[in-house]
């Protein structure tokens, strides 16, 4: 067990940072990338459980959201935080899941599966308009609607003005809500 530092030392930080168990965890550190799966997994989770109501399919999609981002960890360029980018792919995840669940039974009348359609096109349109936002916008609105974060707290997460959140949230949700609008007949 390694012994702690003392007060003073010249590196009293809690642990690595993020950017530090990235790079170890693309070098093939599987302790790196644990850690950082621990610290991502409650947003993952969460917005996967948001998306699927469901908390077994919520945990599936979080598990397949990991294993993307582990495969596609050497194309991640750290724009957003490691946790923002596995929550984002957990959502698409979730999304994905959601497509492909079928009825469970044959018994299902017409008006329940016309509902379930409709929410299944709702949620691709939503997949496509997310899909067609800046990577910040996309982050930004998901951490303030998926995460229920202030906008104080996501000015500070990314180093940004809390004018500059609200502004950006605005503008997105003005995209989405125009893509809802000319793309639902």
């Amino acid at each position: 067990m390694p012994e702690p530092q003392a007060r003073g030392a010249p590196d009293a930080s809690p642990g690595p940072t993020e950017a530090a168990l990235v790079e170890r965890a693309r070098g093939g550190d599987e302790e790196a990338f644990a850690l950082l799966v621990r610290v991502a997994a409650p947003a993952a989770l969460a917005a996967a459980r948001r998306i699927t109501d469901d908390p077994a399919l919520a945990e599936d999609a979080a598990q397949e959201a990991f294993l993307r981002a582990y495969r596609a960890l050497p194309r991640y360029e750290q724009r957003s935080s490691f946790s923002a980018w596995v929550r984002t792919i957990a959502v698409h995840a979730a999304i994905d899941i959601v497509r492909r669940k079928r009825p469970e039974s044959p018994m299902l009348d017409h008006p329940a599966r016309d509902g379930g359609e409709k929410r299944q096109e709702d949620l691709d349109l939503l997949r496509r308009a997310l899909a067609a936002l800046s990577p910040l916008d996309r982050e930004i609105l998901l951490t303030r609607e998926l995460e229920g974060l202030p906008d104080e707290a996501i000015a500070r997460r990314l180093s940004m003005t809390v004018t500059g959140v609200r502004v950006r949230v605005h503008r997105a949700r003005r995209r989405l809500r125009k893509r809802f609008q000319e793309e639902r007949p």
